[in-house]
């Protein structure tokens, strides 16, 4: 049986279950308030080597989402780390935890004195092969 992912807007709770496909397409009771759940369409998921988790590991949910990274192959070039974690957060159905996060760190960064955190530089080292080449336009006068 495939594992599908269903989404509780009350309160933001995304969770998975085993389903048939005909199980699939019916609302879930959500396990935090019992409200209908609608299905969502659940990201892939793929695992770099080095990257597989044991079975039974800990649920999505209970790792931090600032910390989340798309697969290499999904990062944009221009992405820091911060626009990376967001993008995958938002990929994962966790964006509105991911902002709400980031807000009450920068609120409690500014209730301490502290400065606004910065996001690091863009890992951005490599060249653009498919951009086209300049090439210089003569413009005809009237006249010539």
């Amino acid at each position: 049986m495939p594992i599908y992912e269903w989404r509780c807007r009350p309160c933001e709770l995304t969770f998975e279950g085993l389903a048939t496909a005909a199980e699939a397409v019916e609302a879930r009771a959500c396990p935090e308030c019992g409200r209908r759940a609608k299905r969502i369409m659940s990201a892939a998921r793929f695992a770099v080597k080095g990257e597989a988790r044991a079975a039974g590991a800990q649920p999505a949910r209970a790792n931090d989402v600032t910390k989340l990274q798309p697969p290499p192959w999904a990062r944009m070039c221009w992405m820091d780390d911060r626009s990376a974690a967001r993008f995958a957060a938002h990929k994962l159905g966790r964006g509105a935890e991911y902002d709400d996060t980031m807000a009450a760190r920068a609120e409690r960064r500014e209730n301490e004195g502290l400065p606004p955190e910065q996001p690091a530089a863009s890992a951005h080292n490599h060249a653009h092969s498919h951009a086209k080449p300049h090439r210089e336009h003569r413009v005809k006068r009237l006249g010539e």
